[in-house]
């Protein structure tokens, strides 16, 4: 952080002392580290990984002052600092971090620091599925629109480093992760999108509930004067204070955002607007709840018809979303790594017409493999890779003819002898990534590059 931007950040709502504790030095992490560095306070740094695993944080520090603690972490570090910002990563119930609670530390996350500091319009995304999509293209709308625009959060690039940068958007676009949503305090965007809430991440959460209680959070500070705007399928929406405004991909609607026949309708202060399902290429009826979120929220903001269709028909989708990879002797290969729970894994293979092959497992999350079980007739073969993928095939086996491969190579390569001409084998794990690759986008990138040398 430079000098100039140092003097134009406003004053937070709470005091921040002297001395801070950084838990986790993932990419939030770090850049937590250089804002509060840069304040001139005095960071530790703990991190349970051991130094040489942490090269890319630690680089991106270099120049920056703080002590850093990898490998363990130290009791004496937690009790004795009394603001601890963690890392989404981290679970929040730690028995440190509820020991530093008792003893009077807060603990918060990089979103509640960041959000202290921002003075601009906030529209926070968040929902099992379809959240990184629906804030990219919600952001290129409103870009293509205002021009001035930070998109961020838990897309890519953290919300404290639009603060690092100075910049003063006329708008602030973020996706935001349950994991972020449960360390807030403040953070109160002007408008919270949630887009649906299926299970997942219950290796996290004790139950399926305290899951649906992280998300809800994103209204838990707005008022009246905010926009909430959620699917119709959403329920115990009255705590919700905010004004709220609904899509559905069921039903018709007075005011809100709804699908009729091919079209996509935005109803609202006596107004409608209509578009062509087809302007987009994004399959499935998981993607038109997304353009339908995005169709209601861009509306609201007053953003022209003209440029909104505009910027939908330029955007093709991202990648590692049920995106298309090639096709080989009538095959079809798809690489949608990005669905690491079930019901993504369902909405995909909704949105594929015909047979399918199905590419699956990794670390296991605790979802409840067993709703696929209706698809079973439309899935020619399942070949399950990873950690879980004796439980997928204990939940699963006895619907579908089941292969267990070591390596993606050898699945692919079993999925492939298995399809006929006009199936698709289709890639997506109903799990994490992390027992055999970094992350989804590494495990995406593998798989297409096994297809495209088959």
């Amino acid at each position: 952080m430079n000098k100039a931007s140092i003097s134009t950040i406003k004053r937070p709502p709470f005091n921040i002392p002297d001395r801070i504790l950084v838990v986790g030095l993932g990419a939030s992490g770090a850049s937590s580290v250089r804002f509060l560095a840069g304040l001139g306070k005095k960071v530790t740094v703990t991190d349970m990984k051991q130094e040489g695993a942490l090269t890319a944080s630690i680089k991106a520090l270099e120049g920056i002052s703080y002590t850093g603690r990898f490998g363990s972490h130290d009791r004496k570090d937690f009790l004795g600092h009394e603001l601890i910002v963690v890392s989404p990563g981290i679970v929040t119930d730690h028995p440190l971090l509820e020991e530093a609670r008792r003893n009077g530390a807060r603990v918060i996350g990089e979103i509640e620091l960041a959000s202290a500091f921002i003075e601009e319009p906030i529209i926070a995304i968040t929902g099992t599925n379809g959240k990184t999509t629906t804030t990219t293209l919600l952001g290129r709308v409103f870009q293509a629109a205002y021009h001035d625009v930070f998109v961020g959060g838990n897309i890519g690039v953290p919300l404290i480093d639009y603060v690092l940068s100075g910049r003063k958007a006329r708008y602030v676009i973020a996706e935001i992760s349950s994991f972020q949503l449960e360390t807030i305090e403040t953070f109160r965007p002007r408008t919270s999108i949630l887009l649906n809430i299926t299970e997942d991440h219950l290796d996290r959460y004790p139950a399926f509930a305290d899951y649906v209680n992280a998300k809800m959070r994103i209204f838990s500070n707005q008022t009246s004067i905010d926009q909430a705007l959620l699917s119709t399928d959403i329920r115990d929406v009255d705590r919700i204070r905010a004004r709220r405004y609904y899509f559905s991909t069921r039903t018709s609607l007075d005011e809100g955002a709804f699908i009729e026949g091919n079209m996509l309708c935005v109803c609202m202060g006596g107004m409608s607007f209509s578009y062509r399902r087809d302007i987009s290429t994004l399959v499935g009826i998981h993607n038109s709840e997304n353009l339908l979120s995005v169709l209601l929220a861009s509306h609201l903001y007053g953003i022209d018809k003209g440029i909104i269709e505009e910027t939908i028909r330029g955007f093709k989708g991202l990648p590692h979303r049920v995106e298309f990879v090639r096709e080989i002797r009538g095959v079809r290969f798809y690489n949608d790594s990005k669905a690491t729970n079930v019901d993504a894994t369902k909405r995909a293979i909704e949105s594929i017409d015909g047979n399918i092959v199905l590419v699956a497992g990794g670390k296991d999350k605790g979802g409840n493999y067993g709703f696929v079980t209706p698809l079973a007739d439309r899935i020619r073969g399942l070949v399950l890779i990873g950690e879980a993928r004796e439980r997928i095939e204990t939940a699963l086996g006895p619907h579908m003819l089941t292969f267990l491969e070591t390596t993606l190579e050898a699945a692919v390569e079993r999925a492939f002898r298995l399809a006929r001409a006009g199936d698709t084998v289709l890639f997506s794990p109903m799990c994490s990534s992390f027992d055999m690759f970094e992350n989804y986008k590494v495990r995406g990138t593998a798989f297409k590059q096994i297809v495209e040398a088959l």
